[in-house]
C-alpha cells in the first residue's frame, strides 16, 4: 500500500458535508436561551461525527459511545463557554480528542481492539466484497491502535475525518508542522503494519 493511497483507504465514503454554520449558530443560539429542542438539533447535527472520530480513536464502539455521551455532556454544562460566531465543529472535534484523552488515561487502555461489525448494504451485496471490506477496515483500526495518542489523533481527523492540516492544528493545539510530523510517521507506521500483516498472511 502507497503512503499516499493511505488516505484514500481510510476515509471510506466521502466526508460529510458541513451543515450550514449559520444554522449551527442559530441552533446554538437557540439552546443557550433554554431551548432543549436546538439542544437535540445539535445532537443529532454531530452525534455521528463525534461517534466516528472516537470509534477511530478509541477502536471501541462502547467506549466511543461513552465519550460521545461525555463530549456532549460537556456541551450541554458549558454552553454558556461555546462562541456561536465561531463555527461548531472544531469544538466538537477539539473536544471529542479531549474525552478520548481522558477514557484511555482513566481506564489504563490495554490495546484490546474490537472491532465493530460491518452490515451487509443489501441482500445483493458481494460476501467476498463486504469480507474484504470488514477485513480491511479492522486491519486499519488495528494499525490505528499501535501509533502514539497523537499521532492517531492527528491521522485520524486528518485522513479519516478529511480536515486540512492547518484545522487538524487548531484543534490539536499544535504547528502545522508538527501535526505534519505526526501524520507522516503515523502512515508510515500503519503501512509497516499492514505490510507485515499481509506477509504473515501470504
Amino acid at each position: 500500500m502507497e503512503s499516499h493511497d493511505l488516505a484514500l483507504t481510510m476515509t471510506g465514503p466521502a466526508r460529510e458535508r458541513e451543515d450550514s454554520a449559520a444554522d449551527s449558530a442559530q441552533a446554538l443560539e437557540r439552546a443557550m436561551a433554554g431551548d432543549r429542542g436546538a439542544f437535540d438539533e445539535l445532537l443529532r447535527r454531530y452525534e455521528r461525527r463525534v461517534l466516528m472520530t472516537a470509534w477511530r480513536l478509541l477502536g471501541s464502539k462502547e467506549d466511543a459511545q461513552d465519550a460521545a455521551q461525555e463530549v456532549f455532556l460537556r456541551l450541554y454544562r458549558h454552553l454558556h463557554r461555546v462562541d456561536p460566531k465561531r463555527p461548531l465543529s472544531p469544538w466538537f472535534y477539539r473536544m471529542t480528542v479531549n474525552v478520548c484523552h481522558d477514557l484511555h488515561r482513566r481506564r489504563r487502555w490495554d490495546s484490546v481492539l474490537r472491532v465493530e461489525e460491518v452490515d451487509c448494504a443489501s441482500p445483493d451485496a458481494d460476501p467476498a466484497g463486504e469480507f474484504t471490506r470488514a477485513e480491511q477496515k479492522q486491519m486499519i483500526a488495528a494499525a490505528l491502535q499501535t501509533l502514539t495518542e497523537k499521532e492517531r489523533a492527528a491521522v485520524v481527523l486528518r485522513d479519516i475525518q478529511g480536515l486540512s492540516t492547518s484545522e487538524v492544528a487548531g484543534i490539536l493545539g499544535s504547528r502545522e508542522t508538527t501535526v505534519r510530523s505526526q501524520i507522516s510517521s503515523g502512515r508510515v507506521k500503519i503501512k509497516k503494519f499492514v505490510e507485515r500483516l499481509e506477509r504473515r498472511r501470504s
